[in-house]
């Protein structure tokens, strides 16, 4: 019994929707399209590995920027604040939730 490894791979190329193509025709776009899914594969880790997390500090310029983009202003509270604690400890979820989509991570701690 022998496998037929080209003919295999002609058929999945063409159960892909390459059927109307030469075989040099599928060979290529089926190598294409692998290639590209490799290479954006491998962009993302790269950006995973690289990905730096906020500091403290920045995670703060992040939350209050985010918090005054929103529309709010400013109240001073009794110790100083502009911004109630419990308020801005839920805006520095949001920024830390940002900065993963912007780094393109699903989720950062």
């Amino acid at each position: 019994m022998s496998i037929d490894l080209t003919q295999q791979a002609l058929n999945a190329l063409a159960d892909a929707g390459l059927g109307n193509d030469t075989p040099a025709e599928a060979y290529v776009i089926g190598y294409t399209q692998g290639h590209n899914d490799a290479l954006a594969l491998a962009i993302r880790i790269e950006q995973a590995i690289t990905a730096t997390p906020l500091t403290p500090d920045e995670l703060d310029l992040l939350a209050l920027a985010l918090w005054e983009a929103n529309g709010e202003r400013p109240t001073v509270y009794e110790s100083g604040k502009a911004v109630a604690d419990d308020v801005l400890e839920w805006w520095k979820q949001v920024a830390a939730s940002a900065w993963g989509f912007i780094n393109g991570m699903e989720a950062m701690q």
